[in-house]
């Protein structure tokens, strides 16, 4: 697929940038190029907050860091959903390489924050796990962030997290679960004038599919871009949405991963938080607020060329059967 390869790449060059613009890195189109890239980069420690943790490819390069006498610390997932030996070789492997490792705190459902910290100078905040699926099949985002005062926040949470402590979470861009991501994305919804368009692997969350409806009652355009199957489980929250007025298209070219909130052309969200209940009130998650509107254009220039490749949400038959990617 080809779709904006030069901004996937020119991100490459980004990395070090002394600025502190966002950027974009558009998945499954760049590869793990920009991750690598930004891993073997590293001066003096790499910080990894991860749900899904699969690739040989990270887990190399993060052991050569290791060896080369990066201090490194990870924060895994012991037991994804309906996975719970999916990590086991990653945290084999870890251990066996003696880089710090620790599982999240009781208090949270499951960690399913994806997000680097680099030198504590740069943050990448992804909606996609260290999977192959990720950069083979999946369309997903990730921004690279060298904010100060927002890089600070995800490394004191990072470290509260791993210390098993509590956190203080108040940067306005910065969305976290459990902490606020409810009540921000709420708001998000409800500040739209003119559209939505979203990315979603699923929504199923009674409060966001409400506000979305609202919207939509009110003559605000609200596109939802999801995967070929989704869950039939959800089927009737689907329909009320389409009865409501929200245009729903199903990708089938791409596994649809991301996570990401597009309002009025001017802001976006993007990152690990699903519309979902547990995403929004139990599990640790992160995800971002840009209107850096380098990162708008592509990231909606991207969401047009998928919706305009999709096709109409079909109705549900008893034979459908739901493709379960694991969050």
């Amino acid at each position: 697929m080809r779709i904006l390869k030069h901004i996937c790449l020119f991100t490459l060059f980004l990395f070090i940038s002394p600025t502190f613009a966002d950027q974009l890195i558009i998945e499954p189109d760049a590869g793990r190029a920009p991750l690598l890239n930004a891993i073997q980069q590293t001066q003096s420690n790499i910080d990894l907050a991860m749900y899904g943790f699969t690739d040989e490819a990270f887990l190399r390069a993060l052991i050569t860091a290791k060896n080369n006498h990066k201090k490194i610390n990870v924060l895994l997932e012991p037991h994804p959903y309906q996975a719970d030996d999916e990590n086991n070789k990653a945290i084999r492997q870890l251990r066996a390489a003696n880089i710090d490792l620790q599982f999240p705190d009781k208090k949270f459902q499951l960690i399913h924050q994806k997000t680097f910290i680099f030198d504590n100078n740069t943050a990448i905040v992804m909606t996609f796990n260290l999977t192959n699926s990720s950069f083979t099949r999946e369309r997903n985002f990730a921004l690279i962030i060298n904010n100060p005062d927002e890089v600070q926040e995800i490394q004191n949470v990072f470290n509260a997290d791993f210390a098993q402590k509590n956190a203080t979470t108040i940067n306005n861009n910065l969305v976290w679960s459990p902490d606020n991501s409810r009540e921000k994305i709420m708001k998000l919804i409800q500040s739209a004038h003119t559209n939505i368009e979203m990315y979603a692997q699923d929504i199923s969350d009674y409060n966001v599919i409400g506000a979305l409806a609202h919207a939509a009652r009110q003559g605000i355009s609200v596109k939802i871009l999801l995967s070929a199957n989704p869950n039939k489980m959800h089927s009737g929250k689907f329909r009320y949405l389409q009865k409501a007025g929200v245009v729903i298209q199903n990708s089938h070219s791409l596994y649809i991963h991301a996570k990401v909130m597009i309002i009025d052309h001017q802001r976006a969200m993007l990152g690990s938080i699903n519309f979902t209940a547990p995403s929004l009130d139990k599990n640790r998650e992160l995800s971002v607020m840009t209107i850096d509107p380098q990162v708008i254009t592509p990231l909606e220039n991207t969401f047009n060329h998928d919706w305009n490749t999709s096709q109409p949400l079909q109705p549900f038959t008893t034979k459908q059967r739901f493709y379960h990617e694991r969050t």
